[in-house]
């Protein structure tokens, strides 16, 4: 990947001869010898690899939460690194668009029917319902990559639950990171109060592991999860019961910024896309009488809130927008960037008032669709690429770039060769699944809040109790009205409802992933 910042963009880092991973697990080892406990890493460490001749590609992950598709406005420096100089997948989505089962199907490469986590909160999901023990940490360490996760695990992650099981560098974030401000993180095996912006947190060691996992001398995976833009712990402004918080916080920096320029970052691009957002034809929806209860029962809000809203959402991107071109000089500073797939996603997307829902969950587009940007070996700078492809992917891709393989029986298929230009063949031919849980146990059903399937063409949704929606994005693609039930399309729902049915209840790449031929037409 060709990097446009100049050289003195790379920060800084102050190196003892031996990386800080490396340090810690000598002399818990040592303590360990010492005790006669015959250990020689802390329980689920994972020792670092020297492996000076394996040329095997780096792979960095890079994840924002919450953010939508026409967000990637606010990210210019991600779009200069990745976008100018790499490859934009344009039909990405992310099937279960809520938090904790996004980071599960990234970490497994299964859909959640396989994985077992289907919302947030247990006993349905959460990390309490999740098995660490096999994921694409553990894959990948087991192939002779250093491996290295920091930030926002999966939520109901907790400082008790320890280091999962993997990882050479491991720094979760267990509290406050919803706040933005003020934190409790689990560094490499000890508690750690951190005062201070959770994005510069994460920037900061974001540039530190990278330096480390180089000295190393082995191929390495890093996952960098940020929170941003998340809207921040209990404030007004989302309706949506799965969140019901408000505005993401400002970095100290842009704070400072605000008060002397009078303007937030980004704010002309912030009002430009919140007057698009207010001008699309399902914004405030009124007639919602096709939308599911949970739509039908929503209020809606004002113009001047959503834009208040996006103003913030823009500042809290433009402080990660600079951590992303921080952590990509690093890389080439350490001369490590040419050799490195770099991959810049969502876990989801948002819904900012269209069909007055503000929030995440439910199947439509802007909670849907993701970006994903990817730059690497093979990647040819500047090219899209409109294939159908999904989070799921994520993992059977990374194990294709290291030659690995995996325990689990995935769900994904690898996306190498459409970034490396081998190969145009739709991975998903037959549409791929969309399915949402409940959003707590006490508020929504205790199976699927609702289940269906996505194709080129429509978005089908079955919901709990019975309620379909069905949307022909060709003819209606702001979702405005389903057409389900009308006599037209009777035999597109009928198959539609079938392949629903039958990925609902798949397992492994063929069965997920398989071609189920035409639908039938519609005049």
């Amino acid at each position: 990947m060709t990097d446009p910042l100049p050289p003195q963009a790379a920060a800084p880092r102050t190196r003892s001869p031996w990386p800080v991973a490396i340090v810690v697990v000598l002399v818990i080892a040592l303590i360990s010898a010492a005790a006669g406990t015959g250990s020689t890493v802390p329980d689920g460490a994972v020792a670092p690899v020297s492996a000076p001749g394996d040329q095997r590609p780096n792979i960095v992950l890079f994840s924002s939460d919450d953010q939508r598709l026409d967000e990637m406005v606010f990210l210019p420096k991600v779009r200069a690194l990745l976008g100018e100089h790499g490859l934009t997948m344009s039909e990405a989505i992310t099937p279960h668009p809520l938090c904790c089962p996004a980071r599960a199907e990234i970490l497994t490469g299964q859909m959640a029917q396989n994985n077992g986590v289907r919302t947030n909160f247990p006993p349905q999901g959460g990390y309490a319902a999740f098995d660490p023990s096999s994921t694409i940490g553990t894959d990948l360490s087991q192939a002779g990559y250093n491996t290295a996760f920091l930030g926002k695990p999966l939520n109901g992650y907790d400082k008790s639950d320890g280091r999962d099981p993997g990882w050479t560098i491991f720094n979760a974030t267990s509290h406050g990171y919803a706040d933005y401000y003020d934190f409790t993180q689990f560094e490499q095996d000890r508690k750690v109060e951190v005062e201070g912006y959770y994005t510069d947190y994460l920037a900061d060691k974001a540039v530190e592991y990278a330096g480390d996992l180089s000295d190393m001398d082995a191929p390495f995976f890093m996952w960098v999860s940020h929170f941003a833009p998340h809207p921040s712990k209990g404030r007004s402004g989302c309706h949506d019961a799965s969140c019901k918080n408000g505005p993401p916080q400002l970095s100290p920096a842009y704070q400072a910024q605000e008060r002397l320029l009078g303007r937030l970052p980004q704010q002309d691009e912030a009002d430009r896309l919140a007057g698009e957002i207010i001008a699309s034809p399902g914004y405030q929806e009124r007639d919602r009488s096709d939308k599911p209860r949970l739509v039908r029962r929503q209020h809606g809000t004002s113009d001047g809130k959503v834009r208040r809203l996006v103003r913030a959402r823009a500042g809290a991107l433009a402080s990660l927008d600079d951590a992303f071109a921080r952590l990509a000089a690093q890389l080439r500073a350490d001369g490590e960037l040419a050799n490195t797939y770099v991959v810049f996603i969502t876990d989801n997307g948002y819904t900012l008032g269209e069909h007055s829902w503000f929030g995440k969950t439910l199947p439509y587009e802007q909670n849907l669709r993701m970006p994903m940007l990817v730059s690497g070996p093979g990647v040819a700078p500047g090219t899209t690429s409109d294939s159908p492809v999904s989070i799921v992917d994520l993992a059977a891709t990374f194990l294709d770039v290291a030659g690995a393989r995996s325990e689990r029986r995935l769900d994904g298929v690898s996306m190498l060769p459409l970034w490396t230009g081998r190969s145009d063949r739709e991975l998903h031919p037959g549409g791929m699944l969309i399915q949402g849980g409940p959003f707590k146990p006490e508020t929504g059903p205790r199976g699927w809040l609702y289940r269906g399937v996505r194709t080129d063409r429509y978005t089908y949704a079955r919901h709990d109790g019975g309620f379909v929606e069905l949307y022909d994005r060709q003819r209606d693609p702001h979702e405005v009205a389903s057409v389900a039930g009308k006599p037209a399309y009777a035999a597109v729902q009928r198959e539609l409802a079938r392949r629903a049915s039958v990925l609902g209840r798949c397992s492994g790449p063929r069965s997920c992933n398989r071609d189920f031929g035409p639908l039938p037409r519609v005049r």
